[in-house]
């Protein structure tokens, strides 16, 4: 039997976690889909408000208060700069996906992988191989084949956006240093971020829900939280610059429900891009089962 610390084991940890990115995907796709069309009908801080507070409802029962303490003592700046970035990040995509098309502003968010892979290497001393650049690069493109960003859609809205994208890199990299950190306090943390900051505009901007809209931002919140942990226990499991080409997959799951959905049939260049991003992260994990076999 595998110590913690063998080869083998860091290869099996290393494969769950590139699962568990990928599942994530598939849970943002349809939290981001509720998301827009949360926008059309309350405040962003009030759907942020409810949705946070729905999650923490449900989550708090397994989560101990002296664990949140312990963690926050641990390393203070590190969570609460985190917590921070959690909330201007996701207040930044809602923002964005109230004026712009769901598919522009995963155009943005995309970009963060790359980032993320730079920032392992700067920040956490992670080794990032040539072929592992090269299988994020390729995932990029593949991107940018499938949405065809133009200079047209560079505006206000679209700025916000790629400091959400920028943000959100960021705060990958963060939960990656901290990946000591109990799962369900780091989940906890970031929720009690986005509670704060949405109470905070409540006094500004309120449209009373409705018993379904209450449903729907609930649900967004659960879902959401569903996928913190899975990107949680991602990061706790596997370098950062391993599932970083995974996020891609979330414009597959993108051409999937909406085609499940709304009847949106993909373009030749949709394929095509779809087509380089699963090369990309097949290529990836091939490698790391290979060296697991190996």
């Amino acid at each position: 039997m595998n110590s913690p610390d063998s080869p083998g084991a860091a290869r099996r940890s290393r494969i769950t976690g590139i699962l568990l990115v990928m599942l994530s995907t598939l849970v943002f796709g349809f939290c981001n889909a509720l998301a827009k069309y949360l926008t059309r009908d309350y405040p962003i801080g009030e759907a942020l408000a409810v949705r946070a507070g729905c999650a923490l409802l449900v989550l708090m029962p397994f989560v101990r208060a002296s664990g949140v303490v312990a963690a926050l003592r641990a390393n203070p700046k590190m969570h609460l700069l985190r917590m921070a970035l959690s909330a201007v990040e996701i207040a930044a995509f809602y923002l964005a996906v109230s004026v712009l098309p769901l598919a522009d502003v995963s155009t943005f968010y995309l970009s963060s992988p790359i980032l993320l892979t730079a920032l392992s290497a700067l920040t956490l001393g992670e080794r990032v191989e040539p072929a592992r650049w090269a299988a994020t690069l390729l995932g990029f493109a593949g991107v940018l084949i499938a949405l065809r960003p133009g200079a047209g859609t560079l505006s206000f809205a679209s700025l916000i956006a790629l400091t959400g994208a920028i943000l959100y890199a960021v705060f990958l990299t963060i939960t990656r240093s901290l990946r000591a950190t109990n799962g369900r306090v780091m989940v906890a943390l970031q929720l009690a971020a986005l509670l704060l900051a949405g109470t905070v505009t409540l006094p500004f901007a309120w449209t009373p829900p409705s018993l379904a809209g209450v449903a729907m931002m609930g649900g967004v919140g659960l879902v959401g939280m569903v996928g913190y942990f899975c990107v949680n226990g991602a990061l706790q499991r596997a370098p950062a610059s391993v599932i970083a080409p995974f996020q891609y997959l979330s414009i597959i799951w993108a051409v999937v429900l909406g085609y499940l959905t709304f009847g949106d049939v993909p373009d030749a260049p949709t394929l095509v891009g779809a087509a380089l991003i699963v090369v990309a992260g097949g290529f990836i994990l091939y490698r790391e089962r290979t060296a697991r076999a190996a």
